[in-house]
């Protein structure tokens, strides 16, 4: 990682197989698939997803890291103000082609993300108590929503931003869309994890205004565009929580006059973090 107030990115070179790394270790290629920002005395870490605006999946893994670095570099000075730490794995590539669902080739996205939170706030952030924050961008939002409701309590705050799908706390449904078992993968959530993820964690769900268009059908959706379908989600994860007696710690906020543009809703999801990161100074 960079030393204080520094940008840095990983190399361009091809992401390799981890099969025959020991399990709980990152692979030799992380440093390689990241771009990060260690600010002068950092006290948290905040991870970005970035979003994917390339339907047809033709990104070279040198383009991704790339696009990982201007996601950092957007978030640079306002890590810096707010002592945060940004780390900004490179999904979408030959590693993690199908991230948004959490899945990846010889390791999966939040088993990934897990061992680079550790690595990095242990080197940089003492004490550290396991836990960070979350932002994800479009399909990044995805992932970072399945990963909310599988490792909920590895999480102080999340923004999803204008995600297409959510993981309902619907049991019928089968992974990554609600509770039940995956089809592509033998995986069974804990359902345990939606409640702890709607009742313990803070979690903004951010959509602009203007982000309206139709998405593709996805079981479960509550609507067809990705307003229609947060405020869905939202509801539905209060829901699970009031049904629990448990009151509910999601909210949706609504970006006036925004689209899908990522780079524009940055600026929103910075202004929602710093005003959490604040006031838990303040409890």
């Amino acid at each position: 990682m960079g030393g204080p107030g520094h940008l840095r990115a990983g190399s361009s070179r091809r992401l390799r197989s981890v099969a025959e790394h020991p399990k709980h270790e990152l692979p030799s290629w992380s440093s390689g698939s990241v771009a990060s920002f260690v600010p002068s005395s950092p006290v948290r870490l905040l991870v970005l997803a970035h979003g994917f605006p390339w339907p047809d999946g033709s990104k070279p893994d040198s383009d991704l890291i790339e696009y990982a670095q201007a996601a950092v570099q957007r978030w640079a000075a306002f890590a810096e103000r707010n002592r945060a730490i940004i780390v900004a794995p490179a999904f979408g590539g030959h590693e993690f082609p199908i991230y948004r669902e959490m899945l990846g080739r010889s390791i999966q996205p939040d088993e990934f993300v897990n061992l680079l939170v550790d690595k990095v706030a242990r080197e940089h952030i003492r004490p550290f108590n396991g836990q960070f924050s979350f932002h994800g961008h479009s399909a990044g939002a995805q992932l970072a929503a399945r990963y909310l409701v599988t490792h909920p309590r590895r999480l102080d705050e999340v923004i999803l931003s204008a995600p297409s799908t959510f993981p309902m706390p619907d049991p019928q449904i089968p992974w990554p869309h609600g509770m039940d078992t995956a089809r592509r993968r033998e995986f069974t959530p804990r359902t345990a994890g939606w409640l702890a993820a709607a009742s313990e964690v803070s979690v903004t769900v951010l959509v602009g205004s203007r982000d309206t268009g139709p998405r593709p059908p996805a079981p479960g959706q509550r609507g067809s565009t990705r307003l229609e379908r947060a405020s869905g989600w939202v509801d539905s994860m209060c829901r699970h929580a009031h049904s629990r007696n448990r009151a509910a710690t999601i909210r949706l906020v609504i970006a006036e006059g925004l689209d899908h543009d990522e780079e524009a809703m940055a600026a929103s999801a910075q202004e929602i973090l710093a005003q959490r990161w604040h006031a838990g100074r303040h409890r």
